[in-house]
């Protein structure tokens, strides 16, 4: 059981993790976020560098690539819970712009032990699973329920 003061800390969340040695949870990556404006963060799938320009209770803001890119903690937590549930995430999933490849890579900034990065496909993977995944991505325009990326981590 974890004691309330350290709920009350504002490194709450990493002490969590921590103690239950689970994937980082969103409260960790609201207070990484927060002591981190203004850091550099390098881009999946696209060339150049992100940066994260403001963080509150309710909102992260990046950059990439010029564009401001404005997120709730509730479609980041929303996200990773995808990640979490289909043990990968694509920036194609996310709709392939700013938004997305901002999110995937502020996802490998923030927990890069969790996840591995296929760069080139734009592709987090975790890196312990637990369970059958939740597939979410199907290429109806194959004969297959695997899509190619899939095929390049599992060998099928």
């Amino acid at each position: 059981m974890i004691p309330n003061e350290v709920m009350t800390r504002s490194d709450a969340g990493d002490i969590i993790d921590r103690a239950t040695g689970t994937l980082v949870s969103l409260e960790a990556m609201k207070s990484r976020a927060a002591v981190m404006i203004g850091a550099d963060f390098p881009l999946v799938f696209w060339r150049g560098k992100g940066r994260i320009v403001a963080s509150d209770d309710v909102n992260i803001s990046l950059l990439v690539r010029g564009t401001r890119v404005d997120l709730t903690w509730d479609r980041v937590g929303a996200t990773w819970e995808r990640l979490l549930w289909n043990h990968t995430l694509t920036v194609d999933e996310l709709g392939g712009g700013a938004d997305a490849v901002g999110l995937v890579s502020l996802f490998a900034f923030l927990d890069g032990k969790a996840v591995s990065v296929l760069d080139t496909d734009g592709l987090l993977v975790c890196t312990t699973v637990d369970g059958t995944p939740v597939h979410q991505f199907a290429d109806m325009s194959r004969p297959t329920s695997w899509a190619p990326w899939r095929r390049k981590i599992h060998g099928d």
